[in-house]
């Protein structure tokens, strides 16, 4: 029974046909379907089948516990994927790589999730170290899939010192063994949440040293760590390497090379502009002015035509340092390429009224995109855009919020042309 992605219903439902046929099904039918359960998160049902097989006197197979453990891993179900491994090893039944590997999967995917909410309070980075403990005593030797689950893991739940303990360790070990770039990866991703911007600098370095080209997953995640970190020169400086329009000749950051996997999205973007945001000073505003340009020339954050056919935006979404860069890129386009003489229309800004978000720096001087736990300030997008107009412009650029448009900010013609002739007077 061939059980493609896209097609768990067809294959469950001609499953229970040939039960209700009373059609021979074997332990190979019941994995199979249970592996359709896997792919569509349906993981109570792959749960429900593997408690049938018992019912019907099917022994289930090491694959089928494999192919379950990873459906609850999938479910977001990592004490059932456990309670499972144990099972089987309570049946004396072999554990291999692939079911291990999915326990521990379970459990990076389980960490990633509570992560967003509790960042470096969970204990899950304990539960995978014991596991690969158990593969040791089990004479298994992980690969690069377990370890790469396992650095996700720590990275997710803030041990970003266990992460880089166990890029030491494949360093050291047999060739299946040997940190590829998704280990290295996960290992950046890591640090970088930590701010641990150097250690994450560091295993950049490596990486390309061993001959592995960093893509765009590798450069955002050191985007990120710089991000954290506030880190605004290396920022600027790893943007110009990414873009090709620059090439470092310090050691701070390897120099890659470059191809479309390279080029940067949204995401880099957010996590530069706020990394060089850090930096607020004049010469901090211009660089940033800068990168905004070069992704909007790109295409990434607003087509380059846009100012020619529209006077409303849509900032919302937007992370309050890509809001405020998106927000100056407009008004001084807007003042600069229209005729004074045909006059200035009324620009407008959506914001959209959602929860509000700290947009301040943190105590100890890191740029706080609002995600921050140290965050102890709130505004919203509406009220952060209204209060840049006014504090990144001399004069103060005015702004309104009209009565029946609560989630727009509003700049009149009226104030655009005063503006525009200010700056030409």
């Amino acid at each position: 029974m061939h059980l493609a992605g896209g097609k768990t219903s067809k294959a469950l439902t001609l499953f229970q046909v040939a039960k209700d046929k009373g059609l021979p099904v074997d332990a190979y039918c019941y994995t199979a379907a249970i592996d359709a359960c896997s792919k569509a998160k349906l993981w109570k049902r792959a749960l429900e089948l593997l408690n049938e097989m018992e019912a019907r006197g099917v022994p289930p197979s090491d694959v089928t516990f494999s192919v379950t453990i990873s459906a609850l891993g999938n479910g977001g179900q990592w004490s059932k994927a456990l309670d499972l491994l144990d099972l089987m090893r309570r049946k004396g039944m072999t554990i291999n790589l692939i079911t291990y590997n999915s326990a521990i999967t379970a459990l990076s995917k389980a960490a990633k999730q509570s992560s967003r909410s509790q960042f470096g309070k969970g204990e899950l980075w304990t539960k995978v170290m014991e596991l690969l403990g158990q593969m040791k005593a089990d004479g298994i030797e992980p690969d690069g899939f377990s370890f790469s689950s396992a650095i996700s893991c720590c990275g997710a739940e803030g041990r970003w010192e266990e992460a880089l303990q166990l890029v030491e360790i494949m360093q050291k070990g047999g060739p299946r063994m040997r940190p590829n770039k998704i280990a290295y990866t996960a290992a950046i991703a890591s640090c970088g949440r930590s701010g641990e911007v150097e250690h994450a600098l560091g295993l950049f370095r490596q990486m390309k040293d061993q001959g592995l080209a960093a893509d765009r997953v590798a450069y955002n995640a050191v985007f990120s760590a710089l991000r954290v970190a506030g880190k605004a020169d290396l920022a600027e400086e790893l943007w110009a390497e990414m873009c090709g329009t620059k090439q470092t000749n310090t050691a701070a950051i390897a120099t890659a090379r470059f191809d479309k996997s390279t080029t940067p999205d949204i995401i880099t973007v957010s996590d530069a502009v706020a990394a060089m945001s850090s930096d607020d000073s004049t010469k901090g505003r211009a660089r940033v002015d800068r990168v905004f340009a070069e992704a909007v020339m790109r295409g990434i954050c607003l087509r380059k035509d846009t100012l020619d056919s529209q006077s409303e935006f849509d900032l919302s979404g937007m992370a309050f340092p890509v809001a405020r860069a998106a927000c100056r890129y407009i008004v001084n386009q807007v003042l600069a390429s229209r005729d004074i003489d045909r006059g200035f229309t009324d620009l407008t800004f959506i914001t959209g009224i959602g929860a509000s978000r700290s947009h301040r720096q943190t105590p100890n001087g890191k740029v706080d995109d609002g995600t921050s736990a140290e965050s102890n300030h709130t505004t919203s997008l509406r009220e952060y855009v209204q209060e840049i107009l006014s504090s990144d412009y001399d004069p103060p650029i005015m702004s309104c919020v009209p009565q029946r448009a609560q989630g727009v900010v509003q700049i009149k013609g009226t104030t655009l042309e005063e503006c525009s002739q200010l700056k030409k007077s």
